[in-house]
């Protein structure tokens, strides 16, 4: 059991736009992305699955011995109106977090399962 505080609010966001998140390997090195100059907006990662994990998270993982992770978001979904025609909002409950202890990737459908 964690207390909200211990997941970044940054990391909460990301986790209320995208609910499933791999690291198949936190050993692995990183790769850049450049975006083109050409490119009017700025590339957005948001729905991106394979971003590389956060420095401090990766050494937290070493540190449990954990090379691979998979989390699922956990939401909530409330009606924001009673009215006819009201609408769900969702808010990120909890996660559902499993480590293991070499690098590992699980197969799109699973995670799309999920």
């Amino acid at each position: 059991h964690y207390p909200a505080t211990d997941i970044p609010q940054a990391s909460r966001f990301l986790f209320q736009q995208k609910w499933v998140r791999m690291i198949v390997d936190c050993h692995a090195i990183s790769v850049p992305v450049i975006q083109d100059d050409l490119l009017m907006h700025p590339l957005c990662l948001v729905g991106s699955t394979l971003r590389a994990p956060h420095g401090c998270h990766a050494q937290y993982m070493a540190n449990m011995g954990s090379v691979a992770s998979l989390v699922v978001a956990v939401m909530s979904m409330r009606l924001v109106r009673k009215v006819r025609g009201g609408r769900h909002s969702t808010r990120l409950w909890g996660l559902v977090v499993c480590h293991h202890m070499s690098a590992r990737s699980i197969p799109y459908p699973l995670r799309y399962a999920c």
